[in-house]
């Protein structure tokens, strides 16, 4: 099944597991790009004022895949704006999707993401998957922004969601 993993990533961390991703499917990529340069300040403004930002086409044809793999970070218990924008753009093309991200991690996330994604797409996603940073924490920095925004993933960090990359891949082929 041709696979075409579309991914967004202000911390570099979901940029690295959709990477890791690829090389583990041998499929294409595509970063989605913001035609604006990206602050901490515009996610703030695109959540309170629920802007969606403005961004490139594709450089695939969409209508070659069969299959997408969607990466992005959660926002305030959304998928990431850029991402968003992307969908709306591009929704008519998608066949078979699924949603993975690197999030800070509150539980309970992931039926909210399944609604969004549901809601935007107007099709439900074959398989939702987040690895929760918050579960590689010491209790006494769980929950907290200031130890869980800085946190950037690395090799060493993947292995810790390997079961949890596995499960999603497997789910992939069913």
């Amino acid at each position: 099944m041709k696979t075409l993993i579309i991914y967004y990533s202000f911390s570099g961390n979901n940029k690295f597991l959709a990477q890791e991703l690829q090389k583990r499917l041998d499929c294409d990529i595509q970063k989605i790009l913001e035609l604006k340069k990206r602050t901490d300040f515009t996610i703030l403004l695109d959540l309170i004022f629920n802007r969606s930002p403005r961004i490139r086409k594709s450089e695939f044809d969409l209508k070659q895949y069969e299959r997408f793999i969607l990466a992005s970070p959660i926002w305030n218990g959304k998928v990431a704006t850029p991402l968003r924008s992307f969908i709306e753009m591009e929704k008519d093309n998608f066949k078979e999707y699924s949603f993975i991200t690197v999030c800070i991690g509150p539980d309970g996330q992931d039926k909210k993401i399944m609604d969004e994604l549901l809601q935007l797409i107007q099709k439900k996603p074959k398989t939702v998957m987040q690895l929760k940073i918050n579960d590689l924490f010491p209790s006494e920095r769980k929950n907290k922004i200031r130890y869980a925004t800085p946190y950037r993933i690395n090799q060493r960090v993947l292995l810790a969601f390997e079961i949890e990359i596995e499960h999603f891949l497997q789910a992939l082929q069913e």
